[in-house]
């Protein structure tokens, strides 16, 4: 058999952990599965692709208890949906106390949890066998609504790729966290690969910063960093049949999602092919 070589790609999985840090349990509201819903359900499972990429690293912290994909400073109440969160997507309060977290456990959560993870993105930068870095989400169906939870705003598509720039992947208001020729290279790929699977879709099946421009790792990390960065999100739909009522995902789920990951691994490994040029 032969095995072949790693692909030169940094991966960041930061909202599929669902664990609860004791350092706030006691203090946490959510079941299971809200959690589950509140993160981007099953993308650990998604992507892992330790095997095919150099590293590929997933934060174990739950999104609604901690968001590594928000700045430090993005709190509550100015920002209910910042680093720490009052409500969870659905619109469930997380915490016992309404107002939130002590300052002080917010402080700690920072220090044990959300620092760490982004030092080692930032050290895993420094490997001379890295030249991409892929932060990796799921995403709702549809636009959520403010108040309320559910789903009620426009389509979305099944994929969406950033790098902080607009729709053809062009600069704008800031420097862009990755070429627009490799942005433009890999979604031609994916909508080619996704054909496959789904057939004719109704819409467009990859954007490029719409409806997400980059979050706050991509921005991070790809302007202060030594490589380029993409956000990638896959439409939950491609695999989510019914919301979820348990933690692991059903047989037919899960063969969903394997096929997605072989989709999105096979395009990277084309994306990386001898001669292609950005």
């Amino acid at each position: 058999m032969v095995l072949k070589a790693r692909l030169p790609i940094l991966v960041s999985v930061p909202h599929g952990g669902l664990q609860i840090p004791p350092e706030v349990k006691k203090m946490c509201r959510l079941k299971a599965t809200d959690i589950l819903r509140d993160g981007d359900t099953w993308s650990g499972y998604l992507y892992d692709l330790g095997s095919s990429m150099y590293v590929c690293h997933s934060f174990p912290v739950a999104r609604a208890v901690l968001d590594v994909n928000r700045a430090p400073d993005e709190r509550p109440p100015e920002n209910p949906d910042g680093v720490v969160k009052t409500f969870t997507v659905d619109y469930l309060p997380i915490w016992k106390e309404p107002s939130g977290l002590p300052p002080g456990l917010t402080e700690a959560l920072l220090e044990n949890y959300y620092s760490p993870y982004h030092n080692y993105l930032e050290a895993a930068a420094y490997n001379r066998n890295i030249i991409l870095g892929l932060d990796c989400h799921t995403m709702l169906e549809r636009e959520p609504r403010i108040k309320g939870g559910g789903e009620t705003g426009r389509k979305r598509p099944l994929v969406c790729l950033s790098n902080r720039g607009g729709k053809d992947g062009e600069e704008l208001d800031e420097p862009v966290t990755a070429p627009p020729g490799l942005l433009r290279a890999l979604a031609e790929i994916l909508e080619r690969c996704l054909k496959d699977i789904t057939g004719e879709w109704e819409g467009l099946a990859v954007s490029l910063n719409d409806p997400f421009r980059g979050g706050y790792i991509t921005k991070k990390h790809g302007h202060e960093g030594y490589i380029p960065w993409i956000q990638v999100e896959f439409n939950r739909s491609l695999y989510l049949l019914n919301r979820p009522r348990r933690i692991v995902p059903s047989r037919e789920a899960l063969w969903r999602i394997n096929r997605l990951r072989d989709c999105f691994t096979g395009s990277l490994e084309e994306l990386f092919s001898p001669g292609r040029v950005f």
